[in-house]
């Protein structure tokens, strides 16, 4: 009876010590995925356009497919030359 007493005591001193420690602890729960994860809807990563492509549950595999980015767009450059090219000639006509 008395190790029970003792125990009891030890356990109630230890959660007076360490109760400011496992307040701070917490716990988040979450179910589902986010909408996005760092960059929104779209973004672009270098030449490409990054899009969000929402969870879903696939019916071929059944099993559930995370949200993720999927490369998209491929952002186009035009550069116009100015320089003038010393190979082709224009003769002018008389």
């Amino acid at each position: 009876m008395n190790k029970k007493l003792l125990l009891l005591a030890a356990i109630g001193a230890a959660s007076l010590t360490f109760g400011a420690a496992v307040q701070a602890a917490g716990l988040s729960i979450e179910i589902g995925d986010r909408p996005y994860y760092t960059h929104g809807a779209r973004y672009w990563s270098g030449d490409y356009e990054m899009m969000w492509v929402p969870g879903h549950w696939s019916e071929h595999h059944h099993h559930w497919v995370h949200g993720h980015y999927v490369r998209g767009e491929h952002r186009r450059h035009y550069h116009h030359d100015d320089r003038v090219r010393t190979d082709v000639r224009v003769e002018e006509r008389r």
